[in-house]
């Protein structure tokens, strides 16, 4: 049956949220991997841009996805899979920061080279 499925009497956009998650809970979509941009998905299941923003959204509050400003929307745990501890909830959010400061002072140093 196609997704989503307007006899359906449930919304497109948690119908779309149900498809994602069943994919990455199938391992068609991994942990660590890039979800296609929200135009992609819009024109793959023929929904407005706000439908996808809304699903992504309710996958965002159960944990299954998180977006990055400026790297995209990554896949970071299987559907039914625990929640981290806080303190390890703490360390992957500090090894992040890391990582971007580094990716500034890296990109700084190239700049202050080419000089």
């Amino acid at each position: 049956m196609p997704v989503p499925d307007f006899s359906n009497p449930r919304p497109a956009y948690l119908q779309i949220a149900d498809d994602l998650r069943q994919e990455v809970a199938a391992g068609r979509l991994k942990v660590g991997e890039r979800l296609p941009a929200r135009r992609q998905l819009a024109q793959r299941y023929s929904v407005a841009v706000e439908t996808i923003r809304r699903a992504l959204d309710e996958l965002a509050r159960e944990g299954v996805i998180s977006t990055q400003s400026t790297r995209g929307t990554y896949v970071v745990k299987t559907p039914g899979e625990p929640e981290p501890s806080p303190d390890l909830q703490q360390l992957i959010s500090d090894v992040r920061q890391l990582t971007e400061r580094m990716k500034t002072l890296e990109a700084r140093v190239k700049d202050l080279e080419g000089r």
